[in-house]
């Protein structure tokens, strides 16, 4: 299997096995970001298993038995995880939707294989309360998450296809409801990816050696992801980055960190506008923030905002300023972190709130 990444243009008319192959490429491409500080020979045992997957997908999405599915490993689910993500963000103008569904359908089956090494499922299964109260509890959370994620990616991808009209003209009120739809499965979806990465404790947040990136990529993937939130909410979404401006890093780990604050910042603003943007810096150096017109935080609650799974403040309550589990604040912060830099903010009543930071230029660390 080659590991360069294929150009969208290069792709053609895509059919299940096309668009699994080039999202294994795009994967493989990247296999030292996925699992850094491994062994050169490491990284071939990963893109033969890799390859192995994708034959089992494609027998999969044939209809074949579940005999044809070898043994899922821990390994495996990050890679499938990577998978999905390509899967999803491929370019719709030249690609099967039909075809990119099965293919996630199939991952999922895949993801339900029986794990090399582990317990019986019936052993496991047999006492749910003691389980969730005992020493694998977390386990059994991040098991749960893996449950939900494959078809909440499912949901995104057809809803935003329906709601493009790519499948036919939808009305306004259509249009509307799907924009709901996408945004309830959209925040769903990043939780159970949050509690993943937080279970990996860093295996997947950075790459170990910066590339060159472009910010305007870089902001055009996370303005795709948020637009249908942004529409729904009657907010304006502005960007503000330097013409054909570029820098060198970890441009995977830059888009989820300003992915995270996007969302958290859409979640919590009521009305006006959140504006997420890049400054160049003097020696280097860039800011990359991400400013909404929301409620400000309440000093006190301000000491647990970086804090996962905080317990909430009574039933029902209405007045949350951000993420009840804290969960994908905390990711961004450890994504900053990772990359040489400190995650800060301002916040206030009168002007929303602006969450910060600043990475150097190539081959520096941030501050």
């Amino acid at each position: 299997m080659s590991s360069e990444t294929p150009h969208p243009m290069e792709m053609g008319h895509d059919s299940e096995a096309s668009v699994l192959e080039t999202a294994a490429q795009r994967v493989a491409a990247r296999l030292h970001e996925h699992f850094p500080d491994r062994p050169a020979d490491e990284y071939e045992r990963l893109r033969r298993r890799l390859a192995t997957m994708v034959v089992a997908l494609r027998r999969i999405v044939a209809g074949a038995t579940g005999a044809a599915v070898p043994a899922f490993t821990r390994a495996d689910e990050v890679l499938l995880a990577r998978m999905e993500h390509e899967l999803l963000w491929l370019p719709k103008a030249n690609t099967d939707t039909d075809a990119v569904l099965r293919a996630l359908r199939a991952c999922s089956t895949y993801r339900n294989a029986p794990m090399e090494g582990g317990q019986p499922a019936a052993s496991e299964a047999s006492d749910l309360r003691s389980r969730m109260v005992g020493p694998d509890a977390f386990e059994l959370l991040v098991e749960v998450a893996h449950d939900f994620r494959s078809p909440l990616t499912s949901i995104l991808f057809l809803s935003e296809t329906l709601r493009d009209g790519h499948s036919g003209e939808v009305n306004d009120l259509q249009r509307s409801q799907l924009g709901l739809m996408y945004s309830a499965a959209f925040g769903l979806a990043n939780v159970a990816t949050d509690v993943v990465d937080l279970a990996r404790r860093g295996l997947d947040l950075v790459d170990e050696e910066p590339s060159p990136y472009g910010f305007a990529e870089v902001f055009r993937n996370v303005e795709r992801m948020i637009r249908p939130m942004v529409e729904e909410k009657g907010l304006e979404l502005r960007i503000e980055i330097p013409d054909r401006g570029q820098s060198e890093g970890h441009a995977h780990a830059l888009g989820r960190v300003m992915l995270n604050l996007t969302t958290n910042a859409v979640k919590f603003t009521d009305e006006g506008l959140v504006e997420i943007g890049v400054k160049q810096l003097s020696q280097g150096r860039v800011e990359y923030y991400v400013q909404d017109t929301g409620r400000g935080i309440p000093e006190d609650r301000q000491k647990e905002l970086f804090q996962p799974f905080k317990k909430r403040r009574g039933q029902g309550q209405t007045g949350e300023f951000f993420s009840g589990s804290g969960v994908g604040l905390s990711i961004a912060r450890r994504l900053v972190e990772a990359m040489g830099a400190k995650l800060e903010f301002t916040t206030s009543n009168q002007d929303g709130t602006r969450f910060y930071f600043v990475l150097r230029g190539p081959g520096r660390r941030g501050e």
